[in-house]
């Protein structure tokens, strides 16, 4: 999805083509809010305005700030300028309000600003707010295309999440889009070609005809925006960015607070403009939700326009939003189609509905392919979990099976070896056992929480959509009780839960397997046998505690040495090893049934592994530093982490460990960001006849291979 990404696509893209990818951004009637939340959702619609509007590269729309927008008055029209830098050197380039509002640069620029000051996000905060402390926000330095925080760009990873999901949620496979060709298409595609480049080395030097073109107009005689004919209330301006009033007042000083006071002046007056338009258009758009939108102030402003002239509201609709020319003609003051015969009028009108029925097929589809990622992944990891569990069980039989050796030999030194047997078979049980246990329960919260957000927005969805939620419901409620016994197997008593673990795993699987295994009489025959072996066994153990009870052997505590495991030669039944191990004095260690949190949290990293999901460079490089760092913060050295996955691991992450070092190294001997060197080698990858796998770089660079990055073959 770079700049310079040669696709295969040979599409001839019209203005229609950009109009429904942008479409959906407006209506977000059906967006994935797994990733596209609101202002995400906002951000995207800005990094396509500006490719659309003023031809910027995906790099320098990374780098604008606050300040590098400028507001302008060209032969009296509103004009904003983007500077930008190219070979270190200032460029400059502007755009004026477009003739249709999904086309318009200053409407998509406003009301992500209006997000970002005035919409909470998910967890219901707000990214700005309006006291004191915003004065010790430098807001020149802000970032126009947020990145995690107000002063941190958006990476390359996260524009090219955005732009994914914003093609998936208009059906679009980016796979099958040359998206830079997409963005940079018009209604006048070859008449712009011969206007030259937009950007210029100044001010002065800006192409007016281009950015009339490109705003839909051919001349200022011919420019007219009808809704800038419309004054919004001085008491509706004061609700939107009120710290252009509050904060920065006549006594500020500093240049670039004043330009960014004119800026937002001017953003705010078209937004409320345009706000009319979108809140009848899209009204599930975020912004016709808002409180300001929906005040008093904004109602009376729209009733005053209804009644100032009959008409004049539609008539500003009808001439502000764009009309495919794939889309039915709508009633009112619009033009209606010339008399034509019945029978082709009503194919016309089927035809938008059977897209719009596909639309929503193509939604639910994809809704279910999240879902089945989810179950996926739940039943992947639950996999994992159950197979360090087995683990945990082998060692415990193993213990249990020592424990019997122990006991068999009748010798007083063997009572401390037992009681160390039993307290290491406990701590292992109450540190492994616990930890594999909230890890369960961690991953069948976030499956409940992936079926949640896809089933928890029903206004957003048609009639399958909600019959889908509603058959889920069920499930998002029954975890409630399996929550709260699983929160009392985490939390066991100190002297009830070792005797629980040691006694019921050895029960299990050999009496299953026997009984599967052997017809009903030789089960019965295989009983009594065991009963009269146990009754026995019952005999010696009493006669050998009788001998000794009264050694004071049996009340010391043995050194704390480890324990090897042993082999499974005698195979005991549950009921004889839970009478065997009651009778052993058991060392009070309540304090080391339980983890703290931290210790938790350690455990959980230690166990994590590098993801086998990371299929591009980007994800693997984010993944890899985020292993990086979580080993870092909780103090847990490679070595460490290797011991405990073994060489397969260790074997992966050489492989990842060669591609993170050719970058790193790359990016210092090029004196340059490893951003910039990633893109480099993602473009060096993917534009090939058969793009290259993270594999074939690691191969390459093992064999001593030069990858020459500025080389496009």
């Amino acid at each position: 999805m770079s700049d310079s990404e040669d696709s295969e696509d040979l599409n001839q893209y019209t203005i229609d083509d950009y109009y429904k990818l942008v479409r959906p951004l407006l209506e977000a009637n059906n967006i994935n809010a797994n990733y596209l939340d609101n202002h995400k959702l906002l951000r995207t619609l800005v990094d396509f305005s500006l490719s659309h509007s003023l031809s910027l590269k995906n790099l320098q729309k990374r780098d604008l700030e606050f300040r590098n927008l400028i507001p302008e008055k060209i032969n009296y029209v509103d004009s904003l300028i983007i500077k930008t830098k190219a070979y270190n050197e200032p460029q400059f380039s502007g755009c004026f309000r477009n003739r249709y509002i999904e086309f318009c640069p200053h409407f998509a620029i406003a009301a992500y600003l209006f997000s970002r000051f005035h919409i909470a996000d998910e967890y219901g905060a707000y990214e700005f707010i309006f006291t004191d402390s915003i004065k010790k926000i430098s807001l020149e330095n802000v970032k126009l295309l947020k990145g995690n925080s107000k002063h941190s760009a958006i990476s390359y990873s996260q524009q090219h999440k955005s732009a994914i999901n914003a093609l998936s949620i208009s059906g679009l496979d980016y796979k099958d889009v040359n998206l830079t060709k997409l963005l940079t298409t018009h209604n006048n595609n070859e008449t712009l070609e011969n206007m030259g480049r937009l950007a210029k080395n100044s001010v002065k030097e800006l192409s007016c005809p281009l950015m009339l073109a490109l705003a839909g107009f051919n001349s200022f005689e011919d420019y007219e925006i009808i809704r800038n004919s419309i004054d919004p209330p001085q008491q509706l301006l004061d609700k939107i960015f009120p710290f252009l009033t509050n904060i920065i007042d006549d006594s500020t000083s500093s240049k670039d607070l004043l330009q960014i006071k004119e800026l937002f002046s001017m953003l705010r007056r078209s937004l409320c403009q345009d706000m009319v338009i979108i809140k009848k258009k899209y009204p599930y758009n975020p912004l016709s939700k808002s409180e300001i939108f929906n005040s008093p102030e904004f109602s009376d402003f729209v009733q005053s326009i209804e009644n100032e002239t009959p008409g004049k509201l539609d008539t500003i609709i009808n001439n502000s939003c764009f009309i495919p020319k794939d889309h039915p003609m709508p009633s009112g003051d619009l033009l209606v189609a010339g008399s034509g015969d019945n029978k082709n009028s009503e194919s016309e009108m089927k035809e938008p509905i059977s897209k719009d029925l596909e639309n929503q097929l193509s939604i639910l589809a994809r809704q279910q392919k999240e879902l089945d990622k989810s179950f996926y992944k739940f039943t992947e990891s639950q996999t994992e979990i159950f197979s360090q569990q087995s683990e945990l069980m082998q060692k415990v039989n193993n213990t249990l099976n020592g424990v019997m050796i122990l006991l068999s030999a009748q010798n007083k030194t063997s009572i401390p070896l037992l009681q160390q047997a039993a307290q290491e078979t406990q701590n292992y049980i109450s540190n492994v056992g616990q930890s594999n246990i909230e890890r369960g329960m961690n991953n069948t919260a976030e499956l409940l929480n992936a079926l949640n957000s896809n089933s928890g927005h029903p206004q957003s969805q048609s009639q399958p959509q909600s019959h889908s939620s509603t058959s889920l419901l069920p499930s998002t409620q029954a975890p409630q009780p399996v929550a709260s016994s699983l929160s009392n197997l985490l939390h066991p008593q100190a002297s009830e839960f070792p005797r629980a673990a040691l006694s019921e795993p050895p029960q299990v699987q050999p009496l299953l397997t026997q009984r599967h295994a052997m017809p009903l009489q030789q089960q019965q025959q295989q009983q009594q046998q065991q009963q009269q072996q146990q009754q026995q066994q019952q005999q010696q153990q009493q006669q050998f505690y009788m001998h000794t009870s009264n050694s004071p052997s049996i009340h010391q505590s043995a050194a704390m040495v480890p324990m090897a495991s042993y082999p499974s030669t005698t195979t005991t039944s549950a009921a004889t090893v839970q009478r065997q191990i009651p009778a052993q004095p058991q060392p009070s260690s309540s304090a080391d049934i339980g983890l703290t949190p931290e210790q938790m949290e350690r455990q959980r990293v230690l166990h994590r592994r590098l993801s086998r999901q990371a299929t591009t460079l980007f994800e693997m490089w984010d993944d890899f530093k985020s292993m990086e760092k979580a080993l870092q913060d909780h103090d847990i050295t490679v070595t460490e982490w290797l011991k405990l996955h073994g060489s397969s691991e260790r074997q992966f992450r050489h492989t990842r460990l060669k591609i993170i070092r050719f970058i790193e190294e790359e990016a210092q001997h090029r004196n340059t960001s490893v951003e910039i060197v990633k893109e480099l080698l993602h473009n060096k990858m993917r534009n090939r006849l058969r793009p290259w796998t993270l594999d074939e770089v690691q191969r390459m660079l093992t064999a001593n291979k030069r990858i020459n990055l500025d080389d496009d073959s």
